[in-house]
């Protein structure tokens, strides 16, 4: 069963963030109500791949720490250009149609097919967060496909709003299906 504490510590070790700063990003999202609470007493607490979605978010998408929460506000209800589709058992499942759910789903799927991530053909998968205008991109191919996919994750534009400002300022974090793999496989773990 996966704790937070291990989360914390498997993000910090895969993303090179030093692990006091994951600490504080962690705590943050708990006192937002962004992560699963505590169980009290007896009881293990345990981690949810939206809790480890959330998590990455914050972790990459931060510029201070202090911005935890704001960072997954402003980037988890990002909507997706197309929803991600995946075959569960022959099922064509779709998901992702907010970025967090994306995450998650990936989080999901990756370590399920860990062959499909080896080989001369094999897939990958690459998760970009754009600031200080959130904004995100998942770029991916599938195991023996000739293309690559890519998704966009964009705020809505509502009628009536001014559009955005471009800044002249961005700041790119990226991770991968290593990340994905990893930290889905512990928290698969806890669902077992």
């Amino acid at each position: 069963m996966a704790t937070p504490k291990e989360l914390v510590a498997k993000i910090a070790d895969l993303t090179g963030v030093p692990e006091g700063t994951v600490i504080l990003h962690d705590r943050n999202l708990l006192n937002a109500g962004l992560r699963s609470e505590g169980q009290r007493g007896r009881g293990k607490s345990v981690v949810t791949y939206l809790d480890a979605a959330n998590l990455l978010i914050a972790v990459a998408g931060s510029r201070n720490v202090k911005d935890s929460a704001k960072t997954v506000r402003d980037y988890a209800d990002l909507r997706a250009s197309a929803p991600l589709i995946f075959e569960d058992e022959g099922a064509e499942v779709k998901r992702g149609e907010t970025f967090a759910d994306a995450i998650a789903a990936l989080l999901e799927a990756v370590p399920r097919s860990p062959d499909s991530f080896n080989g001369d053909d094999s897939a990958w998968i690459d998760v970009s967060l754009f600031g200080p205008t959130p904004h995100a991109v998942i770029e991916y191919k599938k195991f023996g496909a000739d293309s690559r996919d890519r998704l966009q994750y964009d705020r809505p534009w509502k009628r009536g709003e001014p559009p955005s400002k471009a800044a002249d300022l961005q700041f790119i974090a990226k991770f991968s299906q290593v990340t994905l793999g990893h930290v889905g496989q512990l928290v698969q773990s806890s669902d077992e």
